[in-house]
């Protein structure tokens, strides 16, 4: 399975960056990727484990500096290996989007 990852930097603290990621990942947002996703929170770690019928997908939020960084590895099945960069796309834009 081809693995990826994608990484944020944000302004916010890595709390308030984990809390946000929570509540997109709890808001259905992702059911566009697969509509039969399942996330897995550690609230200790900063940490989600996204499952999925066709991903997984590990979240891990981070101290950096003054903000924090947000890390979404992936691994995609072989056969969706070809759509790797509308995913990374996809990613790239809701992390934009809610930790701007």
């Amino acid at each position: 399975m081809p693995k990826f990852t994608v990484d944020h930097q944000t302004s916010y603290a890595a709390p308030q960056a984990y809390q946000k990621m929570k509540e997109v990942l709890g808001s259905g947002e992702m059911n566009k990727f697969d509509s039969k996703i399942k996330c897995d929170f550690n609230d200790q770690n900063q940490t989600c484990q996204v499952n999925g019928s066709q991903f997984k997908a590990e979240l891990q939020v981070k101290p950096a500096g003054e903000g924090s960084q947000v890390s979404i590895t992936v691994d995609l099945p072989f056969l969706l290996s070809p759509f790797k960069g509308k995913v990374q796309e996809g990613l790239t834009k809701m992390l934009n989007k809610h930790l701007a």
